[in-house]
């Protein structure tokens, strides 16, 4: 229910997504400085994407704002919030799936030269990452953290009154989050994916084999520590959105199905666009 609120509003979201797939070439680019002959493959791989996804996601995605929808009067339970979370999840491995032959491909052709281009990336990341998340007091960290969820909740359900956000606060300040845990298991993915792009250039037939493997892993770390605590972290953050929703007024709760009932018809919009 959560997953839209990055962008500002409706219109957004269809401008955005028909742009997409110059988006993600231009991240993909921005990533490993693309050569001139991996560009047009590149491209043309992000356009059928676009096409694909279009036609088969987001009629998923429907459903799912329909399904919100309908539980947004209402009180909902964490078990629901998870579910809901799990279907989200499950489309974006679709979709990661999807699109493993032609990242596979651009994968064995990266050379030595992009591979550091992608780690100074990253380097590049990581440091905006810990400025945000690891730097300065804890109390400063907390408000980092609050105002992001606050900004976000409140795009669905409007201004949140004092107890409400007394409800955020509490869920946030009693938070097993831990931003070291988050950054070590960041590190651990990017040099896993580095050195899973050095065994793809070495052995392209196996290629596809090795991405898909490195998938899982980003998804279900090999560390057994983190796993625990994912799942954890997991399961408090849908009981908190849950407690946060139930303490919602109906005019709160009005505005969140409007906001979902303006999304559905954009995404339609965007499907009858074929």
């Amino acid at each position: 229910m959560l997953a839209f609120a990055c962008l500002s509003g409706c219109s957004t979201i269809k401008l955005v997504y028909n742009q997409s797939d110059d988006l993600l070439y231009w991240w993909v680019d921005a990533y490993v400085d693309l050569e001139a002959e991996q560009k047009a493959s590149t491209r043309e791989a992000l356009s059928e994407l676009q096409r694909w996804h279009r036609q088969q996601q987001l009629p998923e995605y429907v459903a799912l704002l329909q399904k919100a929808r309908s539980m947004a009067l209402q009180d909902v339970t964490a078990a629901q919030v998870c579910a809901t979370t799990e279907d989200m999840k499950t489309s974006f491995l679709t979709l990661l799936r999807h699109i493993e032959p032609a990242a596979a491909r651009l994968g064995t052709q990266l050379n030595a030269q992009q591979l550091q281009h992608m780690r100074k990336r990253y380097d590049k990341t990581n440091k905006e990452w810990r400025s945000d998340w690891l730097e300065g007091s804890a109390e400063k960290r907390l408000r980092y953290r609050t105002k992001q969820a606050l900004n976000r909740l409140e795009d669905f359900y409007g201004r949140l009154d004092d107890p409400q956000r007394e409800v955020l606060n509490h869920w946030l300040n009693e938070s097993i989050f831990d931003a070291t845990t988050q950054y070590a298991e960041r590190e651990r993915r990017q040099a896993d994916s580095l050195q899973t792009l050095q065994r793809m250039a070495a052995a392209p037939s196996t290629a596809q084999t090795l991405l898909r493997t490195w998938i899982d892993r980003a998804f279900n770390s090999p560390n057994e520590q983190y796993r625990s605590y994912s799942q954890a972290l997991w399961q408090e953050n849908c009981t908190g959105f849950a407690k946060l929703h139930n303490s919602t007024t109906q005019a709160q709760r009005q505005r969140l199905v409007e906001t979902l009932r303006g999304y559905e018809t954009d995404l339609k919009t965007l499907i009858s666009q074929k």
